[in-house]
């Protein structure tokens, strides 16, 4: 089978169309056949029926004119009158020959010739015996009248099986037509589950290395192009991976290349903000306090890039966390710029325990506690809950503030992305804050979205609830 197989897109989608309209064209001609048979059964039942119709008629009026001309023969003893009585007999008889050919007369296949004899041994008598046996056309004539009702009965029988032959050969039309066409269905599904398979195989490689997930590492099985297509799907995929690995790599090396001369600038500038050096002047006070702000920015970009790198590559061990001590702590960080805006904090915790990994939820929430002090309103509203709801614990985290715009939401957790909106922090962002909470909620077996229904900018994060499940299959 598999040397019979299609090569190519192309010669599978032309053995489709051959094989789908095979039995179309059978259908049609077996249909032709059947109407010539059905044509030509009518054609021959009427015309045998006509001509032994008629036959029968004119064996009547041959059997009238008979006995006329011989009892006027009987009257004038005309010669003329008794070669035409025997030009009529031997109409009669030769009519009679074909009659009984295509009828079956039964009794009158040996009763009729008998008294046509008869009427032969008629012609050679005379008058007075021609009237004195002139009866015999009585039992003549009852007979033609029986031939003739008998051939319209069995033209009638013939004229019905030739219906029931017709209706016969409709039935099977029906369930030929049924036949071929579920033959025809058939084909179709088939080669559309042929042709579809492979695309179906293609479209999930796709999706798989648009989502960054491993794809599926089955070969496409289908027609060469689209298995050539797989194969280059499946080196994209690799060629990916590779640079993945490559990027990674980058920013470990440069994340703690960066901090060791970031930690000589920052001790040179606290130093010379403490005046070790010797008194400062206003202008340079300034510019010691533009270098210790700059390199705690510095610092914490450093900081994110070294996260995103450890969520890429960290084991994750779950377990049963307490949420409010490290919602607690992610506050506290930002304490003095949520006093400094003013803006007022709602904490409503449930005394529920998620299944997560301690340090990635801890990264999730001081990213989405920086991202709702940084983009907040001053004097705004942080809204945090946190309830569980069957085997699902969600905690969110809303803002008040400028909604985020409609381009952005798309790519809001794509890495080293960020939107149009002005950010209210004292440091310029990243980039990827949100793309490593979502990163770190998904490796946590969780999700993270934006739900902008209630009118606030919120983040929802979902965890895997603790239930009864046993501390050692969680461990596990």
């Amino acid at each position: 089978m598999r040397g019979l197989a299609p090569r190519s897109l192309l010669q599978l989608v032309l053995m489709a169309f051959l094989l789908v309209l095979l039995p179309l064209i059978l259908l049609v001609y077996q249909n032709s056949r059947s109407l010539e048979q059905v044509i030509g059964l009518a054609q021959d039942g009427i015309e045998g029926a006509v001509r032994d119709t008629r036959r029968a008629s004119d064996m009547n009026d041959l059997a009238l004119d008979m006995e006329r001309t011989i009892r006027r023969y009987a009257v004038l003893e005309d010669p003329e009158l008794r070669l035409s009585y025997l030009r009529l007999l031997e109409r009669y008889r030769s009519a009679l020959d074909g009659q009984l050919v295509a009828v079956d007369a039964g009794t009158l296949t040996t009763s009729l010739p008998r008294l046509l004899i008869e009427l032969v041994d008629l012609a050679q008598a005379d008058g007075a015996q021609i009237r004195q046996r002139a009866a015999i056309f009585d039992q003549f004539n009852a007979l033609t009248l029986q031939l003739d009702q008998l051939t319209r009965e069995q033209v009638d029988v013939r004229i019905q099986q030739v219906r029931q032959h017709v209706l016969q050969l409709r039935r099977q039309l029906w369930w030929l037509s049924t036949a071929l066409g579920g033959a025809s269905l058939l084909l179709v599904l088939l080669f559309t589950y042929l042709i579809i398979r492979p695309v179906r195989q293609l479209e999930r490689c796709i999706l798989s290395l648009g989502a960054g997930i491993e794809p599926d590492d089955r070969p496409i099985r289908g027609p060469a192009e689209l298995v050539a297509l797989g194969e280059r799907l499946q080196w994209l995929h690799l060629r990916l991976r590779e640079l993945e690995a490559q990027k990674l790599q980058f920013l470990r090396h440069l994340s703690h290349e960066l901090k060791t001369p970031l930690a000589s600038l920052r001790e040179g500038a606290d130093l010379l903000l403490e005046r070790v050096t010797g008194p400062l002047t206003p202008e340079q006070e300034e510019i010691c306090d533009l270098l210790v702000h700059n390199s705690f920015r510095l610092q914490g970009l450093i900081e994110q890039l070294l996260d995103y790198n450890r969520v890429q590559q960290v084991q994750v061990f779950k377990q049963r966390v307490d949420v409010r001590p490290l919602l607690e702590q992610s506050l506290n960080a930002h304490r003095l710029t949520i006093e400094g805006k003013g803006m007022q904090v709602q904490l409503e915790v449930e005394d529920a325990e998620p299944i997560a990994d301690a340090h990635r939820l801890k990264l999730v929430l001081d990213n989405l506690i920086s991202n709702a002090v940084n983009y907040g309103d001053r004097g705004g509203l942080i809204q945090i809950r946190a309830v569980q709801a069957g085997d699902s614990y969600t905690l969110s985290v809303a803002n008040s503030g400028q909604p985020i715009p409609e381009q952005d939401k798309a790519r809001i957790f794509e890495p080293f992305v960020q939107g149009s909106q002005e950010r209210k922090g004292v440091l310029k962002g990243s980039g990827i804050g949100l793309s490593i909470a979502r990163e770190a909620a998904i490796s946590m077996a969780g999700t993270l979205r934006l739900n902008d229904d209630s009118g606030l900018v919120c983040f929802e994060l979902n965890l895997p609830a603790s239930t009864d499940i046993d501390k050692d299959k969680i461990d596990e």
